[in-house]
């Protein structure tokens, strides 16, 4: 993929999940999308994961708090849980601006490289073998899908 197709399927993916989420109104703090999950909850999630390819990208970004101080290496869904709940008591609107951020400096990160860059390897230390763009999707426009679908879904109960 090029720099640029990586940029373009951020945006669409972006725009997706936002719409979503702003189509469920007031329900996007209440109204369960997952067993577990709001839309709400769905955004800091995204966050964290957003947040470790840009900072692996060199973003310059602070070790968030859910970060700092964490001893050994927690699963997947840990670091979901410890997101989620550091983010609970944000607003909505909070909320989509932390998720903006985040993504926002992911973009600009992005938009430095090179597509020759976009396709190598070993680019984000902790996830070797995979080219760059893969491993950027795997974050985003990959990901989000699935989390766009779920929420879509919400709506349509609600």
């Amino acid at each position: 993929m090029t720099t640029e197709q990586v940029l373009e399927a951020i945006a669409r993916e972006r725009r997706r999940l936002i719409a979503a989420v702003d189509a469920l109104g007031a329900d996007a703090t209440r109204a369960r999308v997952t067993e577990e999950w709001t839309a709400k909850d769905v955004l800091a999630h995204c966050v964290h994961w957003v947040g470790q390819i840009a900072f692996g990208l060199g973003a310059p970004l602070e070790p968030p708090p859910w970060v700092v101080g964490v001893q050994g290496r927690p699963t997947g869904e840990e670091w979901n849980k410890r997101v989620v709940e550091h983010h609970r008591p944000l607003s909505l609107a909070e909320m989509k601006s932390e998720f903006d951020r985040y993504v926002d400096h992911l973009v600009a990160r992005v938009a430095e490289l090179t597509d020759e860059q976009m396709n190598a390897t070993d680019q984000i230390a902790w996830d070797l073998g995979h080219q760059l763009w893969r491993q950027i999707g795997s974050e985003t426009f990959d990901h989000w899908p699935a989390h766009s679908l779920d929420i879509e879904r919400a709506r349509r109960v609600h």
